[in-house]
C-alpha cells in the first residue's frame, strides 16, 4: 500500500483524468491518512468566468452538512441541554406536525436517523433573517407523515431543520452562530460558512447544469436558503471538510488536543441505530454506514442544484476521502475516485452500487415485476412504474417546491437484481448524469401492506 506522501501526484492525476473524461467543470478531492492530508484540485469554479478551482475553493456540501448538525446535537446531549430520547415537543414547544400522535412521539434520535416518518423534502424558503428556522418549524403544523415514528426509514431533510431549531432553543443562538462558535472555529475552519454573503469573501464554485449529452452551463441562481442550513447549507473547502473528518477519527479531539466532542458521543454516532432497505447501507446518528471490503466506512453523499459531494471515513485506518464537484456528474466522479483510492491506499474494494451486497437474493419473477407496477407518491413527487421487456420503467414527476426549483420529469429504466423477502431491488443508470441508481420496491403483501418504493433513499407510498 502507498503512503499518502508518495500518493500525492497519483491523486492529482486521477482527479484531472477522471474529471476531464466526464466533462466536469471543476472539482476537488481531499484525502486524509493517519493524520497526513492532501487536496487535489482541477478545472474551473465557474464556466462563465473561467476562475480556477483552487485547493481552498468552497463547494456546496449539501447533505454532508447533516454530520455537522448531528455533531452539534451530540455536543448538546452531552452538555445536558438536549435529550436524545425525550420527545422533541417537550424540548421545543413550538414543534408540531399534522399527526398529533407523531407530534408527541418524535424524538431527536428519530430525526438523526431518518426514522421520524415526517415528509422529508419540505424545502420552503422562510427568508434570510435570523428567525428563518423558527419560521420554518412553524410551517410544519400541516405536514403529514409517510409512516409512524420508528416504523421505517426515509431520508428526511425536514428533520434536520427541526434539529437546527432545537439547537437554537437549547443554546440561545441562531444556527449559523452555533455552528461557527461551537464547531467550525474551534476546528480552525474559518472558510466553512452557511450564508452567501460570507461565501463571497472566498473562491467559490457555482453549480452547473450538465448532462451526458450537453456541456456544462452555469446555474442561473444560488438555490440554497437559510432554512436549509442544518440540512444542507454548509459551503466549505475540501481541507476543512477533512478537518471535520479528523475530529471523528481522533475520538472528538480538536486540532490542539482539546475535547470538542466526548469520545462516547463519537462512538454513539458511529454505532448502527436503524436498518435501511437500501442494499449495503445502515443508519447511524448522522452517518450512513457501508462495508468497504473487510472494513467499515462512514459517510454521506450530497446532491444540491448543480453540485455533488461525497465524504467517506474508515475509522480503523484513520482514513477519510472527500470529493467535491460543481456538476451533477460529480457523483460518477466520486464513485470512480473512491474505487481507485480505496484500492491504492487501503487495499480494499470500495463497493460499486451495481454490485450485490450480502446474501445472494433470489431471482425476480415476472409476477414480482407485475406486482411492482403502479403509482407511488411522496411530498412533491410522483413515481409511475411500468413493466416492459423484463425491466421496470420509472417516470418521476416533481411538483410543488421541487418543480419550482427547476426539477423536471425524468424516465429511468432499471434491471431487477433480485428479491429478498418482500423487497425487490433493481439497478439503473440515470440517462442525464450517468449515475447508478438503486431502486427498492416493497411489494404488496395484503390490504394492510399495499407496497412502497424507495428512490434516492426516500420512501414513496403506493397509491394505485
Amino acid at each position: 500500500m502507498a503512503t499518502l506522501d508518495s500518493y500525492r501526484s497519483r491523486l492529482d492525476h486521477l482527479l484531472r483524468e477522471l474529471a476531464a473524461d466526464l466533462g466536469i467543470p471543476g472539482a476537488a478531492c481531499g484525502v486524509l491518512l493517519d493524520g497526513d492530508a492532501h487536496v487535489a484540485s482541477w478545472g474551473v469554479a465557474n464556466v462563465a468566468t473561467g476562475a480556477a478551482v483552487l485547493p481552498g475553493t468552497l463547494f456546496q456540501i449539501g447533505s454532508i452538512t447533516k454530520v455537522y448538525t448531528a455533531t452539534l446535537v451530540m455536543q448538546a446531549v452531552h452538555a445536558g441541554v438536549v435529550a436524545l430520547d425525550e420527545p422533541v415537543r417537550a424540548q421545543l414547544q413550538e414543534f408540531s406536525v399534522a399527526d398529533p400522535g407523531a407530534t408527541i412521539e418524535i424524538t431527536p434520535r428519530h430525526l438523526l436517523t431518518h426514522t421520524s416518518g415526517i415528509e422529508g423534502d419540505h424545502l420552503v424558503d422562510t427568508g434570510w433573517n435570523a428567525d428563518a428556522l423558527g419560521r420554518y418549524v412553524a410551517t410544519l403544523a400541516g405536514l403529514g407523515q409517510l409512516h409512524p415514528p420508528d416504523e421505517a426509514y426515509s431520508f428526511c431533510n425536514t428533520g434536520y431543520g427541526v434539529l437546527g431549531r432545537l439547537l437554537e432553543a437549547a443554546t440561545g443562538d441562531d444556527f449559523d452562530r452555533v455552528l461557527r462558535r461551537r464547531l467550525t472555529r474551534p476546528l480552525g475552519c474559518r472558510a466553512t460558512v452557511t450564508l452567501p454573503q460570507h461565501a463571497l469573501l472566498h473562491s467559490v464554485a457555482v453549480g452547473h447544469r450538465h448532462t451526458v449529452e450537453e456541456p456544462p452551463s452555469r446555474q442561473p441562481r444560488w438555490t440554497l436558503t437559510r432554512a436549509n442550513g442544518p440540512m444542507g447549507g454548509v459551503v466549505a473547502p475540501a481541507a476543512e471538510l477533512l478537518a471535520l473528518a479528523r475530529l471523528h477519527l481522533d475520538h472528538g479531539r480538536g486540532p490542539s488536543g482539546e475535547e470538542l466532542l466526548a469520545p462516547v458521543a463519537v462512538e454513539d454516532m458511529q454505532r448502527l441505530h436503524a436498518d435501511t432497505p437500501i442494499p449495503g447501507e445502515a443508519q447511524a446518528l448522522g452517518w450512513t454506514v457501508r462495508p468497504w471490503g473487510t472494513l467499515t466506512s462512514l459517510g454521506l453523499d450530497a446532491d444540491t442544484f448543480g453540485q455533488r459531494a461525497a465524504l467517506r471515513l474508515v475509522p480503523e485506518r484513520r482514513f477519510a476521502l472527500c470529493v467535491l464537484a460543481n456538476s451533477p456528474r460529480g457523483g460518477v466522479l466520486a464513485q470512480a475516485l473512491m474505487g481507485h483510492v480505496a484500492a491504492d491506499l487501503l487495499d480494499v474494494t470500495a463497493p460499486d452500487p451495481s454490485d450485490p451486497v450480502g446474501d445472494s437474493p433470489a431471482a425476480a419473477t415476472a409476477a414480482d415485476l407485475g406486482a411492482a407496477g403502479g403509482t407511488y407518491e411522496r411530498l412533491h413527487q410522483r413515481v409511475t412504474v411500468a413493466v416492459e421487456d423484463g425491466r421496470l420503467h420509472l417516470r418521476t414527476e416533481p411538483s410543488g417546491v421541487l418543480q419550482a426549483l427547476g426539477l423536471g420529469p425524468t424516465v429511468l429504466g432499471v434491471e431487477p437484481t433480485g428479491r429478498a423477502g418482500p423487497s425487490l431491488t433493481a439497478m439503473g443508470t440515470d440517462p442525464a448524469t450517468g449515475q447508478r441508481e438503486v431502486v427498492v420496491v416493497l411489494l404488496p403483501t395484503g390490504a394492510t401492506q399495499p407496497g412502497a418504493l424507495y428512490l434516492g433513499g426516500r420512501l414513496h407510498r403506493r397509491v394505485t
